[in-house]
């Protein structure tokens, strides 16, 4: 099958045979994103304005905030706060007069704060995945039975995305197996999973003291991945 911009990133990541696939998509469009905003996104007035308007969520401003680039962030910020200062100007011009309803206020400022520039940005982007999968899954003999058939597992969250898209795209004849693979995926994972977090739970009892617990050492955190699509980085509880 011709490989498209979509396509490439996809069988890029199930290629790697190691956690779930549509997170390592998800958090390197996450990332591509924060390096875009922070860097040559402000030289495009579009973006700009989009930003501006649609701000960043309590995540990714701490995102930004841990990033090397502190006058990029501070020139993206006060285009917000100029923008937050003409919303407020322009719905509440006499804010002592009685003409106004204060009523109102709670609502535009949820409205305001509520949305994310790079959150919409992922998800139009992950879209795109969720439906390319499902449509390589149907169409690409070979990234359904060497790659999507071997991933070790799909976290709860992109599971459930991906079964959502599959009933969208798919025959019922075809979404049977599609759901089917899915799902003994997430078992098969689920299954090494709570045997690992047992193991775990065990070791702390006195009579297996000092018994090495291989992998069990980071089922909990691995378990936090699974049930929340969390990035953690497995390596600092080793």
């Amino acid at each position: 099958m011709k490989e498209t911009i979509y396509t490439i990133p996809i069988n890029e990541s199930f290629e790697q045979l190691c956690g779930c696939p549509l997170c390592r998509l998800h958090d390197k469009l996450e990332s591509d994103s924060l390096e875009y905003i922070m860097g040559a996104a402000m030289m495009e007035s579009d973006v700009r304005e989009q930003c501006n308007t649609k701000g960043f969520c309590s995540k990714h401003y701490t995102d930004m905030l841990a990033m090397q680039n502190r006058l990029s962030l501070a020139l993206t910020v006060e285009s917000r706060l100029c923008e937050l200062k003409d919303i407020l100007s322009q719905n509440l011009k006499k804010p002592m007069s009685r003409d106004v309803d204060m009523k109102k206020v709670p609502t535009l400022l949820t409205d305001t704060s509520g949305s994310c520039f790079v959150c919409e940005r992922v998800d139009s982007f992950m879209l795109q995945y969720y439906i390319n999968t499902v449509y390589m899954w149907k169409n690409d003999d070979v990234f359904r039975n060497e790659k999507f058939a071997r991933t070790p597992y799909f976290c709860l969250f992109h599971a459930s995305k991906l079964l959502e898209h599959g009933a969208k795209e798919l025959r019922k004849k075809d979404y049977t197996p599609f759901s089917e693979e899915v799902v003994a995926i997430i078992n098969r994972y689920l299954c090494s999973l709570l045997e690992d977090v047992s193991t775990f739970c065990k070791s702390f009892d006195y009579r297996n003291a000092g018994k090495d617990i291989g992998n069990a050492k980071v089922s909990v955190e691995k378990a936090v991945v699974f049930l929340s699509g969390t990035c953690v980085n497995l390596e600092d509880y080793k």
